[in-house]
């Protein structure tokens, strides 16, 4: 079983000796623009190995929010001068989705 430094360690993002994991970094709340995570040439599909057999993915729970995070918690200044996050992203679009339904006489959902 791992002792506590080591966990906290693993769950700071740090080395042992305090250095921060570089795949670790997340730009959380950091401008964000096309490209920016599938153009970056240290970023690519995250693979793993388990028993000296590589493996599609990740398995690792880290790793996963890193990948999550990369996706989800950005902002971004849009053409019309206006900053927005994902989320202000998604009601937006679903706000016009909604719009449009009625004015085409559809109801406001798919489901």
């Amino acid at each position: 079983m791992a002792d506590a430094q080591s966990l906290q360690t693993d769950i700071s993002g740090v080395t042992a000796n305090g250095m921060p994991e570089p795949w670790r970094a997340v730009l959380a709340r950091h401008p964000r623009n096309i490209g920016d995570i599938v153009d970056d040439p240290n970023r690519g599909p995250w693979n793993s190995v388990h028993n000296g057999q590589n493996y599609q993915g990740t398995f690792d729970a880290f790793e996963q929010q890193v990948t999550t995070a990369e996706q989800i918690a950005w902002v971004h200044t849009f053409s019309d001068g206006i900053t927005r996050d994902s989320g202000d992203v998604l009601i937006e679009l679903m706000e016009f989705a909604i719009q449009w339904r009625k004015a085409n006489g559809l109801p406001t959902t798919a489901k």
